[in-house]
């Protein structure tokens, strides 16, 4: 009997999920900064851009989750970067960024930058996963001026836009430097993660303006 198997990245797919909630987030954002009256805000505009910002925020950890199972099942077990995700504060992050350094090549300080993002995203990513019940204090919510759970502080458009910037940003930056430096075993993934990825590149450019920044 023959059989014929086939095989689904889904590192893409997440990015695009996290593109179009920050494109919702952005729509309830720029309704409720329109001058007048606050305390006339409906809470449902609020809520939006709330439940947006934060699908938009696990979506871009998710892709991180994806592009490292994507990369341990092209890289030989000698490059599969061990560890016990899960079993504490700090250890998934850490693990990840190991596991993106050795599939495409990065050196001391793209390791360090890529560990710092993938650390700031999944803090995002876990607030919302694993969310706590305790009573906490308020947080000043930045375009509102008025306090509130923390959580409506932290989702917002703007912090949403920064981590899926991140996410995308390295998108690109990710297989660009494989394609060169890193591993053969994990070239076919970065041109893959290049290519299925230009529209969305394309489309951040022309809603937010430049995705990477320039080199002075």
């Amino acid at each position: 009997i023959k059989q014929f198997h086939l095989r689904l990245n889904l590192a893409t797919d997440w990015l695009e999920i996290a593109v179009a909630n920050l494109a919702v987030a952005r729509s309830a954002h720029e309704q409720s900064i329109e001058p007048g009256d606050k305390s006339e805000l409906p809470d449902s505009l609020v809520r939006q851009e709330f439940h947006s910002a934060m699908q938009a925020a696990v979506a871009a950890g998710i892709f991180f989750d994806a592009l490292y199972a994507a990369a341990r099942s092209v890289l030989p077990k000698t490059l599969h970067a061990s560890g016990t995700p899960g079993k504490s504060t700090g250890k998934r992050p850490a693990l990840v960024a190991e596991q993106l350094k050795r599939a495409f090549g990065l050196r001391k300080n793209g390791m360090a930058n890529l560990q710092n993002v993938v650390a700031e995203i999944y803090r995002f990513r876990d607030a919302a996963v694993h969310p706590s019940s305790d009573f906490e204090p308020p947080a000043l919510h930045p375009a509102l001026n008025v306090y509130v759970e923390k959580r409506f502080a932290m989702y917002t458009y703007e912090h949403a836009k920064l981590i899926v910037r991140h996410a995308l940003a390295y998108a690109k930056i990710l297989p660009t430097v494989g394609l060169k430096q890193g591993p053969k075993a994990a070239h076919e993934l970065g041109a893959y993660l290049l290519s299925t990825c230009e529209p969305l590149f394309e489309e951040w450019e022309r809603e937010y303006g430049p995705l990477l920044e320039t080199a002075a």
